[in-house]
């Protein structure tokens, strides 16, 4: 049911509060602030680490909190401090390097919130099909060697993200990982994100609810993608981006404009100010 009293909007980032540019419109930024001088908590909700969400946080002054590495690290924007994080067993993570050390794959960790990329040459974003993000990566992320030496040194492995260079490839990864105690989301089209188990972003949301002491049922999510699907069904209010995939919109309460036409932004104005049409 629709209303205008919910009191928190949790919002993925790419396809969804960024347009296809990667980048954040005037528009968005105004309405965000807007909210947030209205009392309205804004929670960044995204599979990416905090060193690639810097830029956008420092931007973004009516952003509270941000949920980040699907789940995974909840992080309280104002007091500048990690609230929970979520790693992989050491074990596991050693198994999935070295399954990727056997195939031509680009790798990408996250450990203690920066972004780490295997990767020997920067223009080899383009053969393993992630050349759009590159801005993205460039941006945010440490380009090593082995990544090993910085997980061993720098702290825990919260996410591992492969990017393949065909669907075969990816199919290989696959069939020897087997059974693991992770959750596997697709990622950009021949890719898959590795996070520990209890790192989804419907979890985040509760624990960021807890924090606040604010009921579920006040929140509302807005999101594009399969990684966005199970926050949108524990959200108390759910829209689905119109760019959006036909199972998310499927699941969600509402469709909004798509990420080129600030349909994030409607969906604030309209759920949590009470003053768009979408």
């Amino acid at each position: 049911m629709e209303n205008t009293t919910y009191a928190l909007a949790a919002l993925d980032m790419d396809g969804t509060l960024l347009n296809s540019r990667h980048a954040i419109s005037p528009y968005t930024r105004r309405v965000l602030s807007r909210a947030a001088a209205a009392g309205k908590v804004i929670a960044l909700c995204t599979g990416r680490c905090l060193s690639e969400l810097w830029d956008h946080l420092e931007s973004l002054p009516g952003v509270g909190y941000a949920i980040c590495e699907n789940g995974g690290c909840l992080y309280d924007v104002a007091a500048g401090r990690v609230l929970c994080q979520q790693a992989i067993d050491d074990a596991a993570a050693e198994r999935i390097l070295n399954l990727a050390a056997r195939q031509d794959v680009c790798v990408q960790c996250f450990i203690s919130g920066q972004s780490y990329m295997q990767v020997a040459d920067i223009e080899a974003f383009r053969r393993y099909g992630i050349h759009d993000y590159a801005g993205v990566f460039l941006q945010g992320s440490k380009f090593v060697g082995d990544v090993r030496r910085y997980w061993r040194r720098e702290g825990d492995m919260e996410k591992i993200n492969l990017y393949f260079t065909d669907q075969a490839e990816k199919a290989v990864f696959r069939r020897r990982l087997g059974e693991a105690d992770l959750n596997l989301a697709d990622s950009l089209g021949t890719g898959y994100e590795l996070s520990p188990r209890q790192a989804t972003k419907a979890l985040g949301l509760a624990a960021l609810c807890r924090h606040l002491a604010l009921p579920v049922e006040q929140t509302m999510a807005v999101g594009d993608g399969g990684n966005d699907l199970e926050l949108m069904r524990a959200a108390g209010f759910s829209v689905a981006m119109g760019n959006a995939t036909g199972q998310v919109r499927a699941a969600a309460d509402a469709v909004t404009r798509d990420c080129d036409h600030d349909g994030a932004a409607l969906a604030v104005e309209k759920y949590l100010l009470g003053s768009a049409e979408m």
